[in-house]
């Protein structure tokens, strides 16, 4: 099998990531089957040293931190994310590099009849594309004899995939509203869901929350009986400066790590930070022991694409993947401290089942004109509804029927002190990074 034949053959199986709405619950996202599937290549999740990470925003962060400050330490890691920006190997990667063509190939043709097989019981309903891409990565990871795997869980919690892992630590990040036809329109019912990554006797680190969310993941530790860190309370940071290429701060309590740099800009990247710090701290119990100048390492040289990810200058074209209202405040507020005063064009293009007026809400005083488009992978939101959200804001709406366009578009119109933003969707960012030649998606 060649690496083309196996990315086709995954592509044959139901890829929720690309649909606008579907059932969540326990027989289409069923952890069972994934249990029987991983039963069918020997259990090897089973012996994995893991770290879980959920949340609405910053989960994908904390997950590349906490990874990279293990291997900056001279472990072995894996770490599994989603969705990938232009390349599927980018899901899955060993000692921060992605996993060559040939094991995707095969990995893939050992895997097939089992997957076959489990595809094929009645009982237990049919394989996502999600379902087997973990049990991939688990079966990858265990190959490697990885130290440790950082897995990002993909939506939600309670039928996530990745929730039949036994990890060493669980990692809650902040929690806001996101998926509302799917989880749950309060925080309190989408805390509940992802709260169920939360493993009896494991330590459970979360993230600074708001009251009520705080409530539901207290109360599951207790239902589970595992031990509530809160970082806010383990953990204190103050943000020193901060420019385009990240952000250097002071971090004391649980480790002390004074003009800590951090590759990352944003002052919510400082509280996913100061999360993952906590979260390798709490790992250090199970022998995943990290020193001060590996995380000083990790964090200083992380490369994680589509993050305000700066690509190019004059004008400055920066990527952000922000696609709720929560983000799009940090985003806006990236935006007028490292850039004050300076003309923002935005190429937005975001999926129809996303809250445009809270997002347009959050980023509308940030900007001065959109070029409203859509990605290949899925529907996009009507642009009247767009102009509607942005009306309060005088804002100049365009429209562009592909990114491409909208990205030629945008630097047409923009001078060398202008700037120009990609975001609304890390689908968008792939296809932005896709006109930009694709070096910008590279991780090491």
């Amino acid at each position: 099998m060649l690496y083309h034949d196996a990315v086709s053959y995954l592509s044959r199986f139901t890829n929720y990531e690309r649909e606008l709405r579907y059932p969540y619950d326990g027989w289409h996202l069923n952890l069972e089957r994934v249990r029987v599937l991983l039963d069918e290549l020997g259990s090897p999740e089973r012996d994995l040293p893991v770290i879980h990470v959920a949340g609405t925003k910053g989960k994908g962060s904390t997950a590349a931190m906490i990874e990279a400050m293990a291997r900056a330490a001279g472990f072995k890691t894996g770490l599994y994310t989603s969705p990938h920006l232009l390349d599927f190997k980018e899901r899955i990667r060993i000692g921060g590099r992605m996993i060559g063509e040939s094991d995707v190939a095969d990995m893939v043709e050992r895997m097939a009849p089992a997957i076959e097989r489990v595809h094929g019981r009645i009982e237990l309903g049919p394989l996502t594309y999600f379902e087997i891409i973990t049990a991939m990565a688990l079966a990858v990871f265990a190959r490697e004899r990885v130290d440790v795997a950082v897995l990002e869980a993909g939506l939600g919690g309670r039928f996530d995939a990745t929730n039949v892992c036994n990890p060493l630590v669980t990692v809650l990040t902040a929690v806001s509203m996101d998926h509302t036809d799917i989880l749950g329109d309060t925080l309190e019912a989408i805390a509940g869901e992802k709260a169920q990554i939360i493993k009896a006797g494991k330590p459970a680190v979360i993230a600074p929350q708001q009251e009520a969310v705080y409530g539901v993941f207290r109360a599951r530790c207790e239902e589970a009986g595992a031990r509530e860190i809160r970082v806010a309370e383990r953990c204190r940071w103050r943000q020193t400066r901060e420019d385009a290429e990240g952000q250097w701060a002071d971090i004391e309590g649980a480790v002390k790590l004074p003009e800590l740099f951090i590759a990352l800009t944003g002052e919510h990247q400082l509280q996913n930070a100061a999360t993952a710090l906590v979260a390798v701290d709490e790992a250090s119990r199970s022998g995943i022991t990290v020193g001060v100048e590996a995380m000083r390492r990790g964090l200083s040289s992380l490369v994680w694409p589509g993050r305000f990810q700066r690509i190019r200058r004059k004008p400055d074209v920066v990527l952000d993947g922000a696609h709720n209202g929560a983000s799009a405040e940090y985003l806006a507020r990236s935006i007028r401290k490292i850039y004050p005063g300076r003309r923002v064009t935005a190429v937005i293009g975001m999926g129809g089942d996303k809250d445009v007026e809270g997002f347009c809400a959050a980023l509308g005083p940030a900007i001065h004109s959109v070029i409203l488009t859509r990605s290949r992978a899925k529907k996009a939101l009507p642009a009247n509804r767009f102009k509607k959200a942005l009306a309060p804001f005088h804002v100049r709406v365009l429209a562009s029927e592909s990114v491409a366009e909208a990205m030629e578009r945008a630097l047409k119109g923009s001078a060398p002190d202008d700037v120009v933003l990609v975001t609304g969707s890390f689908y968008v960012v792939g296809e932005a990074l896709e006109w930009d030649g694709g070096e910008g998606a590279a991780l090491s």
